[in-house]
């Protein structure tokens, strides 16, 4: 006879499969943003501190930073993401104004 143990199942913070569609291009806040990807270890403190910046969202795994002018969006992450995470960093360049 074996042991069966229930455990509970816990969804990973990093991975989201849900449907987005992003904004259309003149309700972006970045239009046609030129993206780079930064691995920092520490992410989200290094967007806080980064000076020249329009606006900037943290999540506990990485953090997102843009400058308008420059059309210019800056994704940080740790060493440890997803596909998933960069997207939902990403959108937030997208997000309408």
């Amino acid at each position: 006879m074996g042991v069966f143990m229930a455990v509970n199942a816990m969804a990973d913070p990093l991975l989201d499969f849900a449907m987005f569609a992003p904004p259309e291009a003149a309700q972006r806040k970045l239009p046609d943003p030129v993206v780079s990807w930064l691995v920092k270890p520490n992410a989200s403190a290094y967007c806080q501190h980064v000076q020249m910046k329009d606006g900037y969202v943290t999540r506990p795994e990485g953090c997102v930073f843009w400058q308008a002018q420059a059309s210019r969006c800056t994704i940080v992450t740790t060493g440890h993401t997803t596909h998933s995470l960069l997207g939902h960093l990403f959108v937030h360049c997208l997000q309408t104004r």
